[in-house]
């Protein structure tokens, strides 16, 4: 996650020195509490001013702060939540506003409370055990009634026994503000014109202007709030924990506790390496132009099927499965699912952060298994670690405290158990996997954070019927390789499990409606399952390759993504026009032009897309697994594959083709020179060892 990851990789592959290197520019969240943000939420409208350009695209602050004049600017966009930005002087705010600007009023808590008050009353199912979740504003709050009264409740709060039964995104609540009901929210405070709302709460501040339809929440940044110090935790500590995990976790006990997967797994990282750059240097392209695409019929499935039996290592298991894009359709349902759980929870996460959203996930973690549930948490030490150097990209509270060590925060005065898991044999634990109950889980790309949960776009599979069995033994498998016993408590676990079901106590998940075929299929040091299939799908593929991933960097995979564009295939590629990571950021824009030349439409997709998906004619493959030599060759991941119509239709539809009208397509490629060529080939072989 984070702008530092793709340090902690690289370091991985190259030189661990490169590790405390790739760390020396990070900024810490504050872990003192924000005086700033709390003051102003105390203020009442007379203690601030504010100024809007005539364009009613700009706005400027004035309020008293500890006895001085504070400035800050604001640029009304089309965020629903965003970050003022503080000034020396009001020069600075009179330049931003413009030569012409108008004041508009300020109102207090007491006029917000009055406005969500009215607003819950609104939203509220007319059943008192039944909520409105409402997703805006950096919030995740439920619109219920007590007593007659709309309340607006934390999700992470919902009282036992109410059941969420709609969900609103923020362009739907601001539809529902702006609709006249002849109540106090029609002209809040006696006027329908812009204002700025105190919320005496985060997000700090709310514009309404009901005339113009604008709903916008404005908080006070963590990093640029005035007089905020630096955290305790300095650069140069959380570089030594990180070298620390490196050279005793990752490779001194985990040779002790772990001697057979750790020999195995440097064994395979090493021979992975140099497979890695023999095939680059061996891979040869079609030469000449591409064919027309063709208009044919898919891939024969049972042939198909065939081939991908010879190559997974666990038969298809039935399940039902359902989409979740982005955090607004995964987070709310994992958190009512963890304050459902009556028995367990178990989670296998690659980053567990320190912010504030992971932070409140913790929370409900720990009060879970405080009431008897059992709590499991496996986290990647390095890779979490690395995240809580970096602030996320959208505003958190400022007067939020981060945890230093979210390790170490889940198991104080918790029941939660905690294992982490190392970076052996300098490849990882990529996998992402949630159990719940051993009835629900989920797959994907989405690790625990403030970007998987309102910045990124990412993508996880909800599984309900017998799969969900495979998957808990998966964990139950990783938990006891992460153990002090290591490689004999995972024989130990391998001896005594039964027909592969990790709680022989429990009933297996029946069959549910509409469950499909899903093949299970696993990267580790002695599988490469992941890239097989795909590799093979992409070498059957008749009609279609579309694959969306951040980080595609193995040369096999190009070689034959350009072979099926050869074949007439329509090959498309989506890319994140903002990649988290400034190496396979670097490789991307290399690689865009070989693909074009051969004929593959690339799309590059606004902001950070951290899904890995892909659709070879109706075979769908999603899971953790990105397209390189890590992913495909020698971490642990998990990923699935089904070719049901309608849920690889669902893929096709809600996925790929909204991000392809989303995207803007690379018509054109800048001017290169021999020089130039010669950086890309340089750039795409440093980034074909990661």
């Amino acid at each position: 996650m984070g702008r530092l990851i793709p340090s902690a990789r690289l370091a991985a592959v190259l030189l661990p020195i490169l590790f405390l290197t790739g760390l020396s520019s990070c900024r810490l969240p504050s872990a003192h509490p924000g005086a700033e943000a709390r003051e102003l939420r105390r203020m009442e409208q007379k203690s601030v001013r504010a100024r809007l350009s005539t364009d009613g695209q700009r706005l400027s602050l004035r309020f008293l702060m500890k006895g001085k004049d504070a400035f800050a600017t604001v640029t009304i966009g089309a965020a629903a939540n965003t970050a003022l930005t503080f000034h020396p002087d009001a020069k600075s705010t009179a330049a931003f506003l413009g030569k012409s600007s108008a004041e508009i009023p300020v109102f207090g808590p007491a006029v917000w409370r009055s406005v969500a008050d009215t607003l819950a009353l609104r939203l509220a199912p007319a059943s008192p055990s039944q909520g409105t979740l409402i997703l805006a504003g950096g919030r995740e709050l439920i619109a219920h009634r007590v007593r007659g009264k709309g309340v607006l409740t934390p999700l992470a709060q919902r009282p036992k026994g109410l059941k969420i039964v709609r969900k609103i995104s923020s362009r739907e609540l601001a539809a529902e503000v702006f609709t006249n009901r002849a109540d106090a929210l029609d002209r809040p405070a006696g006027t329908s014109g812009g204002m700025i709302l105190l919320t005496g709460t985060f997000p700090e501040l709310v514009y309404l202007d009901r005339r113009q339809h604008r709903l916008v929440f404005f908080c006070v940044p963590l990093e640029e709030a005035p007089g905020l110090p630096l955290a305790p935790l300095s650069t140069g500590t959380n570089a030594v924990r990180q070298l620390t995990s490196f050279i005793w976790r990752s490779n001194i006990l985990a040779i002790l506790k772990n001697p057979v997967s750790t020999t195995r797994r440097m064994v395979a990282s090493g021979t992975s390496m140099v497979e890695a750059g023999v095939g680059r240097l061996l891979s040869r392209l079609p030469t000449g132009p591409p064919p027309p695409v063709a208009a044919r019929p898919d891939m024969n499935p049972a042939a198909w099927n065939a081939e991908l039996a010879k190559i997974a290592s666990a038969p298809p298991s039935a399940a039902k499965l359902r989409l979740r894009l982005g955090g607004d359709e995964f987070f709310p349902e994992f958190i009512q699912a963890v304050q459902e759980a009556r028995r367990s929870v178990d989670i296998q996460i690659y980053i567990f952060d320190n912010d504030d959203y992971a932070v409140s996930v913790a929370d409900l973690l720990k009060k879970r298994a405080a009431e008897n549930v059992r709590v499991r948490v496996l986290m990647d030490e390095s890779a979490s670690l690395t995240a809580a150097a970096s602030l996320p990209e959208s505003p958190m509270p400022a007067d939020f405290s981060a945890p230093d060590d979210i390790d170490r925060y889940l198991r104080n005065d918790s029941k939660v158990a905690v294992r982490q898991m190392p970076m052996t044999g300098l490849s990882a634990s990529h996998t992402k996997i949630i159990t719940v109950d051993n009835e629900i889980a989920w797959l994907g790309g989405m690790n625990i954070g403030r970007e998987y949960r309102y910045d990124w776009h990412d993508l996880m599979i909800e599984v309900r019927g017998p799969l969900v069995s495979w998957i808990s033994q998966d964990f139950a498998r990783a938990w006891a390789r992460h153990s002090w016993g290591g490689d004999f408590a995972v024989a130990r676990q391998n001896w005594f499990s039964t027909a592969r079901n990790p709680t022989p106590s429990l009933a297996p998940p029946s069959v549910p409606e509409g469950a499909i075929p899903v093949q299970p299929l696993y990267t580790s040091s002695r599988k490469r399952e992941i890239a097989q299939a795909q590799l093979a799908a992409l070498r059957r593929a008749q009609r279609r390759v579309w694959v969306q991933n951040a980080y595609l960097s193995d040369d096999a995979f190009i070689t034959e993504l350009v072979n099926a564009r050869h074949r007439g295939v329509d090959v498309r590629v989506v890319f994140p026009a903002d990649n988290d990571n400034g190496v396979m950021a670097a490789n991307n824009r290399a690689l865009v032009p070989l693909l074009r030349r051969h004929g593959v439409r690339v799309f590059l997709l606004p902001g950070m897309s951290h899904v890995k998906a892909a659709l070879y004619d109706g075979w769908a493959c999603v899971g953790s697994a990105n397209f390189d030599r890590l992913s495909l060759r020698v971490n642990n991941e998990f990923s699935i594959g089904f070719s049901d119509k309608s849920l690889v239709g669902d893929l096709e539809n809600r996925l790929f083709k909204t991000d392809f009208q989303r995207s803007r397509e690379v018509k054109s490629d800048p001017p290169s020179s021999p020089t130039d060529e010669l950086m890309n080939a340089l750039i795409r072989s440093v980034a074909g060892q990661l």
